[in-house]
């Protein structure tokens, strides 16, 4: 008995999911079959009637008084829906319930109270749009599920070396990364390892937590002084951790204050191991309060109540906080220091400026002040004074001490680009006073303003080759849907030429749009050549069914010489409570994994790498401040110093005496 062929019947208003993959060999009639609808005969005069879904974006058209001068104190390009009815942040009521759900957390009240306002103005007169968050909240590129999970690439020339950035596996570590890792999982010993900028401190990091997380579980703290600082390495600030909120009380009432409550009781007596990143910001003072609140809680007299400590950093970086009243005292000052700190080990080699040797010394130099006796090596550094040219339109990251500058830089940049603005709002599961400081410390923006033409940073490692720092520049906006059937259509964004780029831009401004044509549209439309006019028009017909609320930016992303595009969906952020978190989960914020990259503070750009660089020495006002800033760049062929002046590199004389102590017992030993 023959079997029949049996076609499945779709329900209304699905297709399948084989309409959304289009064979690159199939001809123009196959193409346009893919969708639901007949090719009209005139393309201005049968656009499809398809209403526009209900709409979760805002728009607005763009400030008319287009300056120079950059945005200043009074002039933020941020949208605030309680001053103007145009650019009300409109958020969609599925993604509402589907987050309450997820996190089980109220969520922000204007996610409510926006569901049931609609701002339909057309798509002509819109020049702003903000983009809510999709539902997505996957680690996996979206390139993946397209070519077998293989971006093209093209191979571009240029007269400026690329240096490439070792990435060391928890499991590729060197002998002397090794040795740390034997000492402290091992042989259990309270350990200080160290190293200049680039020599791995934070990838021993994440191996040591790797292998004490699996023999001790959650008994461990990963801390560090800071917000920013505990985000680079999923950890909680020392503060949080401990529980101890500012931690002014003196040990007697610290002892007290932890004892009278069970949990933190609990977790001051559990806890095996505490992991201390970037010592140098940690004051000494502070440093022996929290040893002695230790062996009082504890009921232990061992350095620390006999709880087992890593610290972790280096003493040329950043110093700890001045309080007023009070003098600076670092950590290897602490009373408690050499009785808690058993061995302290030095990491030699450089892996960020590997291969440029000639900046590997300027670096040491300039971290140590040496530099400033040395005058071979200024004139080095004033070398570097000429701005670099780059020949494939990325422009250096520059690094300011002060927030303020940083803005200002990237504002004014953005302002210049004529084109469209979109805006992405981040989503935060838990919303509330208590959690404003952590979702600060995030690298990722609450609200982040882009631009086609935008310089961007990916600031999550993205696989093998996506790493945190990777520059890029926004091509255009899309929908995944017409990503790939774009990329059926005009193959490797990675070489576009102008036309076509224009071509594709002018699909994504008709995204949800039934209205007619600008003249200025038409005349794009007629320039298209006659191979691809056929399947541009079935483009055209799909995009108007398609959402703005669901458009991200497509980046073409530089990684060591060679270009990839990728469209950028939405990542989570965690921010790890440990077991003071509360029963919906630790804090996430989920939001596009980029941030503009004109400009950078030297704050958060401490344990970074930046492939180009420019950095201005004029107002730097803190100890280490220029050596951090210098010392995030890879090549000083990709290196700009302005105002180099040794008189301005600033270092501390205890520090100098610390670290040729610490050459001075490693030579004897």
């Amino acid at each position: 008995m023959s079997k029949k062929k049996t076609s499945i019947k779709l329900p209304v208003g699905q297709r399948a999911i084989s309409d959304f993959y289009i064979c690159k060999n199939n001809n123009n009639n196959n193409f346009s079959n893919s969708f639901s609808k007949k090719q009209p005969d005139n393309l201005f005069n049968r656009i499809p009637s398809a209403k526009r879904q209900s709409s979760i974006l805002s728009t607005t058209t763009d400030n008319d008084d287009d300056d120079d001068e950059g945005f200043g104190d009074g002039h933020d390009i941020s949208i605030d829906p309680d001053t103007s009815s145009e650019m009300t942040n409109f958020r969609d009521p599925k993604l509402y319930n589907v987050l309450q759900s997820k996190f089980n957390s109220p969520m922000n009240s204007q996610l409510s109270r926006s569901n049931s306002i609609l701002n339909e103005k057309s798509a002509n007169e819109l020049n702003h749009e903000i983009i809510p968050p999709a539902l997505k909240r996957s680690n996996t590129d979206i390139l993946d599920s397209f070519d077998g999970g293989k971006a093209k690439k093209i191979l571009k020339q240029s007269s400026i070396q690329q240096t490439q950035v070792e990435i060391i596996n928890n499991d590729d570590l060197s002998p002397e990364q090794m040795e740390i890792i034997d000492k402290v999982v091992n042989k259990k010993l309270n350990v200080f390892y160290t190293g200049s900028a680039g020599t791995g401190k934070s990838v021993v990091l994440r191996a040591l937590v790797k292998r004490l997380k699996a023999i001790y579980r959650d008994n461990i703290g990963v801390t560090a002084p800071t917000g920013m600082a505990a985000c680079n390495i999923n950890g909680q600030t020392i503060f949080r951790y401990l529980e101890i909120g500012l931690g002014l009380q003196n040990p007697n009432e610290l002892a007290k204050m932890i004892q009278r409550n069970p949990g933190k009781l609990r977790k001051w007596t559990m806890m095996k191991v505490l992991i201390i990143d970037e010592i140098s910001m940690v004051d000494g003072h502070f440093f022996d309060k929290l040893e002695e609140t230790a062996r009082k809680v504890r009921g232990n007299s061992a350095p620390f109540g006999g709880i087992q400590i890593v610290c972790c950093g280096d003493f040329y970086q950043l110093p700890p906080v001045s309080t007023r009243g009070k003098e600076i005292k670092f950590c290897f000052q602490a009373k408690s220091w050499n009785l808690v700190i058993q061995e302290n080990i030095v990491l030699k080699q450089i892996f960020r400026q590997k291969g440029d040797n000639e900046l590997i010394e300027m670096l040491n130099a300039l971290r140590t002040g040496d530099v400033r006796n040395q005058p071979d090596m200024i004139d080095k550094f004033k070398k570097l004074t000429e701005a670099v040219k780059y020949d494939d339109g990325l422009e250096p990251t520059q690094l300011f001490p002060t927030r303020k500058e940083v803005l200002q830089a990237n504002n004014g940049r953005l302002q210049k680009l004529e084109s469209k603005v979109y805006e992405y709002t981040a989503v935060d599961s838990h919303v509330g006073e208590m959690y404003k400081n952590h979702y600060a410390q995030l690298l990722c923006e609450d609200n982040l303003i882009l631009k086609e033409g935008a310089q961007v940073m990916n600031i999550k490692n993205m696989g093998d080759t996506l790493a945190n720092g990777t520059l890029g520049t926004i091509l255009f906006f899309i929908t995944k849907n017409l990503f790939f059937k774009l990329m059926d259509l005009y193959g490797s964004f990675e070489s576009l030429d102008p036309q076509s780029l224009k071509e594709i831009r002018l699909l994504s401004s008709r995204i949800g749009i039934v209205q007619e044509w600008s003249t200025k549209e038409k005349e794009i439309f007629d320039s298209i050549p006659n191979e691809r006019k056929s399947k541009f028009e079935s483009l055209i017909q799909y995009t108007a069914q398609e959402t703005k609320a669901e458009m991200l930016p497509v980046v073409l992303y530089k990684l060591n010489g060679m270009d990839e595009a990728r469209i950028v969906d939405r990542e989570e952020f965690v921010i790890e409570l440990g077991k003071e978190k509360s029963s919906t989960g630790n804090p996430t914020r989920v939001q596009l994994p980029i941030i503009l990259s004109w400009a950078m503070s030297i704050h958060k750009a401490q344990g970074q790498t930046i492939p180009r660089l420019k950095v201005d020495l004029d107002r730097i006002f803190e100890n280490g401040h220029a050596y951090v800033a210098i010392s995030r760049a890879v090549s000083k062929n990709c290196l700009q110093i302005k105002h180099f002046r040794a008189d301005k590199i600033r270092v501390s004389k205890e520090v100098h005496n610390f670290y040729k102590s610490l050459e001075s017992r490693t030579s004897r030993s």
